[in-house]
């Protein structure tokens, strides 16, 4: 369950990293700010532009496809840090080869398969650029959330550990334990 807080968390934030690397480029370019969001919803809705011009419904169904897609990936990078804690660089560095390996394999495989259209619509550079930036935001902020929940259990944010109250033995939080002077009963 911890791994997928972390990975909707981490999925997230690469997520819109994403998006924001890759509209701004396509802008800078001369497509267009939505073209991204727009080839994407293209996929599902054809009713999409292929160009850069403004769409409510295309806006809404790419960003909501992208996020999806966006949390899933996330979600593995953060169940593979949860498996190897203590390897915070090398998770980072494998999420990073990661994605670089799942790039082509959605941009080529996957996405010409379901809309060839949209999918020759996105610059190749620019779809690699947002993957590896992906990639290290989703790894870098899975990795240091898991690593950091479990370095830091029990801790103080000085690292001092928390002072516990102590409750006295026989408590109501405590019924195990009775005091010494307390006798023992026999019935």
């Amino acid at each position: 369950m911890k791994a997928l807080r972390i990975g909707v968390l981490s999925g997230l934030a690469g997520g819109v990293l994403f998006a924001a690397w890759s509209m701004a480029a396509m802008w800078v370019t001369g497509q267009g700010l939505w073209i991204p969001l727009n080839l994407i919803a293209h996929t599902f809705y054809k009713s999409a532009p292929l160009d850069g011009t403004f769409s409510a419904h295309a806006a809404l169904i790419g960003l909501g496809v992208h996020m999806t897609v966006a949390i899933a990936f996330g979600t593995a990078l953060a169940v593979i840090s949860q498996w190897m804690p203590a390897s915070r660089s090398l998770v980072i560095t494998g999420g990073v080869l990661f994605i670089a390996v799942v790039w082509p394999v959605m941009q080529y495989g996957v996405w010409y398969q379901l809309d060839e259209q949209a999918a020759e619509g996105f610059n190749d550079w620019i779809f690699a650029g947002a993957h590896l930036i992906f990639g290290l935001t989703a790894a870098g902020i899975a990795t240091l959330t898991i690593a950091d929940d479990r370095t830091n259990h029990g801790r103080h944010a000085a690292g001092r550990r928390p002072v516990q109250p102590q409750l006295p033995p026989g408590s109501l939080f405590r019924p195990d334990r009775r005091p010494e002077r307390w006798p023992e009963r026999r019935w």
